[in-house]
């Protein structure tokens, strides 16, 4: 039996780069190359955020999940399995009680702040705040319920630095709990600056390249221009050191928070210099071409 793979990361963080690149060198119907096979209101990640035992882990077994792990475990017959999305890393306690050895897991983070400023941009915690995917301090097995207090005063940004934290506090947890479990954990920059990175990926998945140079997908899933003239990040940036805990853990994952490194890294994610930017981002501009281009396809008026 081949390995079955799956990723622990909060999203953001080269998965998609990863399945693209898998798919280029090693696409066949002998194996199976995916990401985010299964969306976030099937594998409830959120809700099943650090389940291991008990009743939410007999919960995963639904129908949907149950019928994907039989057939990773038929395809793993002749080759391996890998699936590089967030959606599914809490089914990562469920599958290692069904296959066990079998069973690998990648460990993708990247620096917090950085990740939190993505997904304010997208709407995270503001327009979008399910429960199927927004871990808050109110879970019942959140790592850090110590938040409750400060989370009415908490801007989006720094609510996605939660998640951030919760998810790689996750990260570190699982191989603990798992001591025989083989887990590769790398930084999500690396996957663009250090080519022999990605044959270590190939390598633990189970894959073979034979020695030959890994061709490279160029497709990054980088943000559209309106997101960044929609949801700009102002000066809540300043706000991380309120909480400490996100520093602790970015200093021993490797990350630097000074204030020097993060005013430089947040510059990418602010309004684009320019009267244009401007006017859009004062006038709702993108809002309201979605709103339009919504009820347009409601009408049918749009392909």
């Amino acid at each position: 039996m081949n390995p079955i793979t799956l990723a622990i990361s909060t999203g953001r963080c080269g998965t998609t780069f990863l399945e693209k690149t898998f798919k280029l060198n090693f696409g066949s119907d002998k194996n199976w190359i995916s990401h985010e096979y299964l969306k976030q209101d099937i594998t409830k990640v959120g809700i099943y955020h650090r389940c291991y035992s008990g009743g939410c882990l007999e919960e995963m077994g639904n129908v949907r999940i149950q019928e994907l792990v039989n057939t990773w475990l038929e395809i793993s017959k002749s080759g391996p399995v890998v699936d590089f999305g967030w959606t599914m890393r809490a089914l990562i306690p469920y599958l290692y009680e069904k296959i066990g050895s079998q069973l690998r897991v990648l460990f993708i983070h990247r620096h917090p702040i950085e990740v939190a400023a993505s997904f304010k941009l997208i709407g995270s915690y503001s327009v979008y705040n399910s429960p199927q995917w927004a871990i808050t301090p109110w879970h019942d097995r959140a790592m850090y319920p110590q938040f409750k207090d400060r989370w009415p005063s908490m801007t989006p940004f720094e609510k996605c630095l939660y998640l951030w934290l919760e998810v790689n506090s996750f990260g570190l947890e699982v191989p603990k709990r798992f001591p025989n479990l083989q887990f590769l954990q790398i930084r999500s920059d690396e996957l663009f600056r250090r080519d022999t990175i990605l044959d270590d990926i190939v390598r633990f998945t189970g894959f073979e390249h034979n020695g030959l140079s890994l061709k490279r997908s160029n497709e990054k899933n980088r943000r559209d221009l309106f997101s960044l003239e929609r949801r700009p990040i102002k000066n809540e940036w300043v706000h991380y050191n309120r909480h400490p805990e996100v520093i602790c853990l970015a200093e021993e994952l490797g990350y630097n928070m000074s204030v020097e490194c993060i005013s430089d890294i947040i510059t990418k994610y602010q309004l684009p210099q320019g009267i244009m930017p401007f006017l859009r981002n004062k006038s709702g501009f993108w809002a309201h071409k979605q709103n339009v281009g919504s009820i347009l396809k409601i009408l049918g008026l749009k392909g």
